[in-house]
């Protein structure tokens, strides 16, 4: 007999005792059955909530682990069914039986052709033509900087330096085109004012020209010349820089630059100058008929004396080994020789 506490007076009684002994009530141990039985009842539907839940949870984080494993065994069987395939299409192809294996072909190796198929040395350059530019310099400084190498003998000793920076120069960026029709017009009327002597009049219509398209790299080598004439010399000089930097292999802009320093008596720059016009010229040849006939009417002391070097220098280096080489120059080449 199991004995319960009264659910009246709370002593002990016979959980089948029909009234309390202590306190009379009716059924005193019913109360706390029930509350038992209910109570395991609700413990039981909570745990079944719990493992509901979590059951729950775990499918809704992994929706796709099915789908991925049926996928990777699509995957896996679609592996084995091409090896099957080319097992057997080697084993055909190399004449053994479809059920032995074969020995494996070799596969082909690709070789890739070299990109560039110039000389090494221009590869080289092209390569590197981006490189030792430093964050702080401008293209105004780097053409400088090509100046500053052909100050010494005209540059022979620094041809590698001259030419990478020439190519660091043209992979910078560009002013973007501008109304192109408009500013040739005004470009052509400077001209025809610079012809007549209107320098002023064609430094302004240079100017407008070139504020109509900066891209154009002729007005503004124009307007630099304009300034020269003008005896505007910074602005000069200012003008032709800014016209090498858009074109750092531009002839007549080195000259025009050389003439600029040869009026302001640095005759050292001037002669680097007047070398890389020879050095990125076209025709050497006509450039140094063209440089003779003007040093042949100079009037400027310091501009004479520097042109002058520069066309010695040029027939010692350049023209010695250049194939346009004409006859009178080559025939003074060799008077040269025989003396020494």
């Amino acid at each position: 007999m199991a004995l319960t506490n009264c659910k009246e007076c709370r002593n002990e009684v016979s959980t089948e005792a029909k009234t309390c002994p202590y306190c009379g009530i009716y059924n005193p141990g019913i109360f706390d059955n029930n509350n038992r039985r209910v109570g395991a009842v609700v413990l039981a539907m909570l745990i079944f909530l719990c493992i509901y839940i979590i059951i729950t949870h775990e499918s809704t984080d992994f929706p796709h682990s099915e789908i991925a494993v049926k996928s990777e065994n699509k995957e896996a069987s679609a592996a084995k069914a091409d090896q099957k395939t080319n097992i057997a299409e080697q084993a055909n192809s190399t004449g053994a039986p479809a059920g032995q294996p074969s020995t494996p072909l070799q596969q082909p190796v690709m070789q890739q052709s070299p990109v560039n198929q110039g000389p090494p040395e221009q590869e080289k350059l092209i390569a590197d033509k981006s490189r030792n530019i430093s964050s702080t310099d401008t293209p105004q400084m780097m053409v400088m900087r090509m100046l500053e190498y052909a100050v010494n003998n005209g540059g022979l000793s620094h041809e590698p330096e001259i030419q990478q920076t020439k190519l660091q120069i043209e992979s910078l960026y560009r002013p973007a085109a501008g109304n192109k029709r408009a500013a040739r017009e005004l470009n052509a009327n400077g001209l025809a004012l610079s012809k007549k002597g209107a320098i002023d009049d064609a430094v302004k219509m240079f100017a407008e020209a070139s504020k109509s398209d900066k891209s154009d790299v002729e007005i503004i080598n124009n307007l630099g010349f304009s300034y020269l004439k003008q005896g505007n010399l910074d602005s000069a000089q200012q003008a032709i820089t800014i016209a090498l930097t858009m074109s750092p292999g531009r002839a007549t802009a080195w000259e025009n630059l050389g003439e600029v320093f040869g009026i302001k008596g640095d005759i050292s720059k001037a002669v680097a100058c007047f070398s890389n016009a020879y050095r990125f010229s076209q025709n050497r040849v006509k450039i140094h008929q063209y440089m003779k006939k003007l040093n042949e009417k100079e009037a400027v002391k310091n501009l004479k004396l520097a042109r002058a070097k520069a066309i010695d220098w040029a027939e010692m280096s350049y023209l010695n080994i250049s194939k346009n080489t004409d006859s009178n120059a080559r025939a003074k080449l060799d008077m040269k020789a025989s003396k020494k």
